[in-house]
């Protein structure tokens, strides 16, 4: 017994449990890690996409937008051609949209119209919502998503007419 007791503490033993947890202190840094990298997009369908959109729109945040859409970017609004080629430029006007009376923006149906592995086109039917819980605007909009960093991102928007707070 004495044997048996000596050999699991003898230094090969205790050199083995001190790497073993190093090892689990790395694995467990590395998980952290490829957490804290982690997209919210992550595993998102380009419906989700869009949901989530909506959301972090009517939360109006920014960083989250910014990470929506993909760089450079475009927008075809009332025909007129625009690029975002950085995240300097911002892709909201909260500013001139609060002035139409904006409190926030509902989805009315989502439609993915194509999608591929890489790449997918959607309609987006929405209605901006005033102060009064009023529907005050209803519009379509398609958009362009790419996968291009390994989660959908919208690369462009297009619409047929002018829509509040949309640069």
């Amino acid at each position: 017994m004495l044997v048996v007791i000596f050999e699991m503490i003898s230094p090969f033993n205790y050199t083995v449990i001190i790497s073993m947890k190093k090892l689990l202190a790395l694995f467990t840094l590395c998980l952290a890690m490829t957490t804290a990298f982690a997209h919210p997009q992550d595993g998102m369908s380009p419906e989700d996409l869009m949901h989530y959109f909506i959301k972090v729109f009517n939360d109006e945040h920014i960083p989250a937008l910014e990470e929506v859409y993909h760089f450079p970017h475009v927008k075809i609004i009332n025909g007129k051609l625009t690029r975002f080629d950085t995240k300097e430029t911002p892709v909201y006007d909260f500013v001139g949209l609060k002035k139409t009376g904006w409190k926030y923006t509902k989805i009315n149906q989502v439609r993915v119209l194509a999608e591929g592995a890489n790449s997918a086109l959607v309609e987006l039917n929405f209605s901006r919502i005033n102060n009064d819980n009023k529907d005050y605007f209803q519009g379509v909009a398609y958009y362009v998503l790419t996968k291009d960093m390994g989660y959908w991102q919208i690369l462009c928007l297009s619409t047929m007419g002018v829509v509040p707070g949309v640069k």
